[in-house]
């Protein structure tokens, strides 16, 4: 009988053993769950709309990849709107008109913002230089790229008819209307507001979604990195494509670069880029790259072109352009670094 008793003793331990083990796999697996949060995984998408190839990677517990194409179509739809190339476009509607033109609610704002960006940069920012871009060829670059330049007779009769002042917007009748013969181009604009209405829906859908949306090095950051930390965003060497010249930390907001870099051509041996110098009809002088970070894509694509047409006055832009919204990273055309105080805020991970 005494052995009997120890054999269901020894079976009864047994039992409680098992249950207590399972009980302590349970608790460590909810300290788990408790403690340790499982980051989010990111969704990676890629297309090209807005003249350069978008990168959109972002993470939604509504569904990461079809929050990356409602966002693409997004971009796409305001590359497609505003492309003076597109003979559907609005702006091929205005540019084609001579007179006052009609303009729904997101039309007005953006030529409204555009204006308003040219008075602030004194006219560095010009978005009524469609005629200069298309006498030098950018306008077709992606399919021909340019072999000789204008000749200074050509230049001075083309900016004629160029120029912001020659554009009058009726804020009160919702219209627009070009003079002596000016045509728009929203290329310094269009892709920063691509970016941000890309935010807009993409927090209307998911207000929790994190992030990033990029178009031809322009960011907008949807949220931090796994909810809490930063992008690390390493800034182009202007010189060496491959490398990064300095490296920045966002959670929030936007960064844009303007450079000589993107969309150029070589003639005797000189370079000729994209962004010109509304005074001279010629490409802007004085810097390699002008990176800007700011709130919004559209302040930040705005402020890169204008510092860039500005950057032989490089103490100006690097110093005053936080007042208008925008702390600014200058590469000049001798390779020296100029930066806005505010800059450095960036450069260390919070």
């Amino acid at each position: 009988m005494r052995k009997k008793d120890s054999k269901n003793i020894l079976r009864i331990s047994n039992f409680v053993l098992v249950i207590f083990l399972i009980g302590i796999a349970i608790t460590v697996a909810i300290l788990v769950m408790v403690f340790v949060r499982i980051p989010p995984s990111y969704y990676e998408y890629t297309g090209f709309t807005l003249g350069t190839y978008c990168r959109i990677v972002v993470s939604s517990k509504k569904g990461s990849k079809n929050l990356s194409e409602i966002i693409f179509n997004e971009l796409d739809r305001v590359y497609k709107k505003f492309d003076p190339n597109n003979p559907d476009s609005t702006i091929s509607k205005i540019n084609s008109s001579k007179d006052w033109v009609d303009l729904d609610e997101e039309s007005f704002v953006l030529i409204d913002a555009a204006l308003k960006f040219s008075q602030i940069t004194e006219g560095a920012f010009d978005p009524a230089l469609g005629n200069l871009i298309k006498l030098w060829g950018f306008d077709r670059i992606a399919e021909r790229v340019p072999t000789k330049i204008p000749s200074q007779s050509e230049i001075d009769e083309i900016l004629r008819h160029c120029g912001v002042e020659k554009v009058e917007l009726d804020g009160r009748t919702r219209r627009v209307r070009l003079n002596d013969g000016v045509k728009l181009d929203l290329g310094g604009i269009a892709k920063g507001y691509a970016l941000d209405r890309a935010y807009q829906i993409a927090k209307e859908i998911d207000a929790k979604c994190t992030g990033f949306v990029e178009a031809g090095g322009d960011i907008r950051i949807l949220g931090p990195k796994f909810g809490s930390r930063p992008w690390v965003i390493g800034v182009r060497d202007p010189r060496k494509s491959e490398s990064a010249i300095d490296y920045i930390y966002l959670t929030d907001g936007a960064v844009a670069t303007s450079g000589d870099y993107e969309r150029y051509f070589i003639v005797d041996g000189v370079r000729y880029h994209h962004i010109f110098d509304p005074k001279t009809g010629y490409p802007a002088h004085g810097a390699q790259s002008v990176t800007v970070i700011a709130k919004d894509a559209t302040t930040a694509d705005v402020l890169s072109t204008s510092g860039f047409v500005m950057a032989q006055e490089w103490e100006y832009v690097v110093l005053e352009y936080p007042r208008f919204g925008g702390s600014v990273l200058l590469i000049g055309e001798d390779g020296a670094i100029h930066k806005s105080p505010s800059f450095s805020v960036y450069e260390r991970a919070k």
